[in-house]
């Protein structure tokens, strides 16, 4: 993992850390890197835009386990390296 998309993966963990509270995991995958973030239900429509808009940067998203319940949600999002000759 180069050290711009590094330092990318790092932002984002903390911002999705501090707007839902929840753990991050910063994984290196081929050629990019996967932040996954446990995370409760977000209750307020603002807090999730809050979250979309920390997303921008992220090449892809998706969040598991939207059911109701008492177990988090796992939040994965993939940023990719901008230089494909690094990873």
């Amino acid at each position: 993992m180069d050290a711009v998309l590094a330092g990318r993966a790092a932002a984002l963990a903390a911002r999705l850390a501090d707007l839902t509270g929840g753990t991050t995991r910063i994984q290196e995958i081929n050629q990019g890197a996967l932040v996954l973030c446990t995370i409760d239900p977000i209750g307020s429509e603002d807090a999730w835009v809050d979250v979309q808009n920390a997303l921008d940067d992220a090449d892809a998203w998706s969040v598991q386990g939207r059911g109701p319940g008492p177990e988090p949600r796992l939040l994965r999002a993939e940023l990719r390296s901008k230089d494909p000759d690094t990873g």
